[in-house]
């Protein structure tokens, strides 16, 4: 069965760690008032969003006075000594973004969101012995996904994956011939000023997310994502869809 690989990736970055690679996900045209938001990228079984939430923090206590305003600053350290439960990380989230893009270092570890799809079978003008047929083996692939589901949340120790969400949808997608075309482009909705290219097909939508540290290479977690769907390849359709941008905190 063919392996699950990032595509759109320069070979030499598969070697970069993912706090190196953070930089090269911004997207610039999102940007703005001191945030911004990140590329998805699309894979060979579907697009994956890349979310860098949980930060170092002794990096970012050390950094961040140089980022935000002196009398915010003054009163963190006062809430500090009333309830030293606050997270740092929620008392500055109006100044991460631009941090984390001049400091990754300050990147502790995150998590890769993979979209795959099982999509509906068209039914228009099908007999009903081709109907029947078609939706037997629909269902037998659901069938899967949820015993997949169910066998990999019951793991409590050693867990790959920390969340899977399943959802039918009307499931936005370009075909692979467009991929082709138009490699190097998003297709963004409206409201951010791109024209969008799309089919819609009803299926059932599923997101699994898989942990990583700041300092594991790209190569390494596309591995990880490759052994925690292997059971899903012959279940899934290939999902060529370039999704919007992702805020990474």
């Amino acid at each position: 069965m063919e392996k699950f690989a990032f595509q759109n990736i320069p070979v030499a970055s598969l070697k970069r760690s993912m706090r190196d690679l953070f930089v090269d996900l911004i997207d610039l045209n999102m940007e703005g008032h001191g945030k911004g938001s990140l590329k998805s990228v699309p894979t060979n079984f579907g697009y994956a969003f890349f979310w860098y939430g949980f930060l170092d923090k002794k990096a970012l206590a050390k950094i961040f006075p140089s980022y935000v305003p002196k009398e915010k600053v003054k009163e963190i350290k006062q809430e500090k000594k009333q309830d030293s439960t606050q997270k740092l990380q929620d008392q500055i989230n109006d100044f991460l973004f631009t941090i984390v893009r001049e400091h990754p270092e300050v990147i502790g570890e995150g998590h890769v969101e993979v979209h795959l799809a099982i999509l509906a079978p068209k039914l228009k003008h099908a007999t009903i012995l081709d109907a029947a047929k078609s939706l037997d083996k629909f269902s037998s692939r659901l069938e899967k996904l949820d015993s997949f589901t169910r066998q990999t949340l019951k793991k409590k120790t050693g867990k790959a994956i920390e969340e899977i969400q399943s959802s039918f949808e009307v499931i936005d997608f370009i075909t692979e011939k467009e991929v082709s075309k138009f490699a190097d482009e998003y297709f963004w909705d409206d409201e951010c000023g791109y024209v969008e290219l799309e089919h819609r097909r009803l299926g059932c939508e599923v997101q699994l997310r898989v942990r990583f540290k700041g300092d594991e290479i790209l190569e390494k977690v596309g591995e990880r994502i490759d052994r925690v769907i292997e059971p899903l390849k012959t279940s899934v359709d290939p999902l060529f869809r370039f999704g919007k941008s992702y805020w990474p905190f």
